[in-house]
């Protein structure tokens, strides 16, 4: 291996590091606690090597961000490899949704702004509701073939009915017994489905 490309993946390992270790601080004290400062101290580098990847904190949230919606998107279209039924696929891609949010709820609040997590920009909200290359978008063209216009309108009430879910169960209700469970996620979901047939 090369100069280069041996420089090239310790920038990379170094930058997945940042991350990993802004999550994990993020995890255990929230966002408001996470500093460029604090992951230098964390990882053991200066600061500036760390503005050497990330500009400030918004930026490191930004990318944060955009690598959540890049996971799920992954698994998208795993779903849509292994189900034909688009509804099964839709039911799927909720759940992974639910699972995700569960697992790795510091990055989903990066996703949405939650938790003292912001960042200003809209450029992946932007580029999440494009249906371009949007394998969710296609799954909900499939289910219920139209025009375009009324397949993004579809594809909005489901952010509202996956991810809107989600962020009420971890901004609102904080625990079970509020009632914001699975078992109900998924049976909005699947009531939702069934209205669009």
């Amino acid at each position: 291996m090369g100069t280069s490309a041996r420089r090239e993946r310790h920038r990379m390992q170094l930058r997945s590091q940042i991350v990993e270790t802004a999550c994990a601080i993020a995890k255990k004290e929230g966002w408001p606690a996470v500093s460029v400062r604090k992951i230098a101290d964390a990882i053991e580098y200066s600061a500036p090597i760390l503005y050497e990847h990330f500009e400030n904190k918004e930026s490191l949230l930004e990318a944060i961000r955009r690598d959540g919606f890049a996971q799920l998107n992954a698994g998208f279209r795993d779903i849509k490899a292994l189900y034909r039924s688009p509804e099964k696929q839709l039911t799927e891609v909720a759940l992974l949704t639910w699972e995700f949010a569960r697992n790795r709820p510091e990055v989903f609040e990066v996703m949405f702004n939650l938790g003292g997590a912001y960042s200003a920009s809209k450029e992946v909200y932007a580029a999440e509701m494009s249906h371009e290359n949007n394998v969710v978008w296609e799954m909900i063209a499939a289910f219920k073939p139209r025009f375009a216009e009324s397949v993004n309108k579809t594809y909005q009430e489901w952010w509202v009915v996956t991810f809107g879910f989600i962020i009420i169960k971890m901004t609102v209700a904080l625990k079970e017994s509020n009632g914001y469970n699975e078992n109900l996620y998924m049976e909005n979901v699947r009531r939702y489905l069934r209205s669009v047939l």
